[in-house]
C-alpha cells in the first residue's frame, strides 16, 4: 500500500484544564522534516500530544501511516515515536529500565540505531540513574533515543534541541535529516536556526485552523 500522507488529521480539536485551546485543525504531512513554530501557549504541545496519542482529542481523526489512532491504536503506535518536551514518567525507573519498558510496549528491543545514540549522546554513564535524578539535558537525550525505539515512520518532538549541547544537537539535526528522507519528523520548535538546520518545511500554529485540509508551509532552508 502506498501511502502519500504519513501523517494525517481532520478536523482535529483539543482542551486543556477545562479550556479549548484548538479546534477544527486539519493537515496531511508527506515523508520529510516538518517544523511547528507559534507564540508560546498557543496550543503546540497540546497538539503534537493529541498527535501521538499522549492526549485525548475532543473531536476528530489522526492517522499515523495510514493507520487511524482510534480505530487501530495499537498498529498506528509501532509506526510513532515521541519525545515531548519534558518528560515526567516514570521518574524512579534507572534509564535503562526506562528504554527497555519503552521498547517492550512497541514489541522491539533496543536496536543499533539507538544503541548508537545512547553512544553519540554520551549517555552511557548514566542510564544505571534514576531518571528523576538526571539533568534536564541528559533526560531530554534519553527520551529523545526512547522516539527512534522500533524505527517509526513517523517521529513527534517537542522542543527537540532544548538543553543539549552543541555535539549533542549536531548529532540529532542529522538524524533528523537522515530520517526525513524516507520517513517524517514533526517538531515543535522557538529555534528556527535549529529548523533551518533541520531543513525543516514551516508550519505556523496560528494560520492551521485557517486551513482546508493543507497546512500553510514555508522552507525554512529560504
Amino acid at each position: 500500500m502506498t501511502i502519500s500522507a504519513l501523517l494525517t488529521c481532520t478536523g482535529l480539536g483539543a482542551s486543556y484544564e477545562g479550556r479549548k485551546v484548538f479546534e477544527a485543525v486539519s493537515f496531511r504531512y508527506p515523508a520529510g522534516v516538518h517544523a511547528l513554530i507559534g507564540a508560546n501557549g498557543i496550543g503546540k504541545s497540546t497538539l503534537l500530544r493529541v498527535l501521538a496519542g499522549a492526549h485525548a482529542a475532543d473531536e476528530g481523526e489522526v492517522s499515523i501511516a495510514g493507520r487511524s489512532l482510534t480505530r487501530e491504536p495499537r498498529e498506528a503506535r509501532q509506526c510513532l515515536g515521541f519525545a515531548p518536551a519534558e518528560s515526567p514518567i516514570y521518574p524512579f525507573m534507572t534509564g535503562e529500565e526506562l528504554l527497555h519498558l519503552l521498547g517492550a510496549a512497541k514489541r522491539t528491543g533496543i536496536d543499533a540505531l539507538v544503541e548508537g545514540l545512547v553512544d553519540d549522546f554520551g549517555l552511557r554513564p548514566h542510564l544505571s540513574k534514576r531518571f528523576d535524578a538526571l539533568s534536564l539535558g541528559t533526560q531530554k537525550k534519553i527520551m529523545l533515543c526512547a522516539a527512534w525505539i522500533g524505527a517509526p515512520k513517523v517521529v513527534i518532538l517537542d522542543e527537540p534541541g532544548n538543553g543539549l549541547d552543541p555535539g549533542s544537537r549536531d548529532r540529532l539535526v542529522d538524524l533528523v535529516l537522515l530520517w526525513g528522507r524516507e520517513n517524517m519528523v514533526l517538531f515543535a520548535t522557538h529555534d528556527l536556526d535549529f529548523a533551518a538546520a533541520c531543513r525543516a518545511t514551516i508550519t505556523d500554529m496560528a494560520l492551521l485552523c485557517d486551513q482546508a485540509g493543507e497546512p500553510s508551509l514555508t522552507s525554512a532552508a529560504e
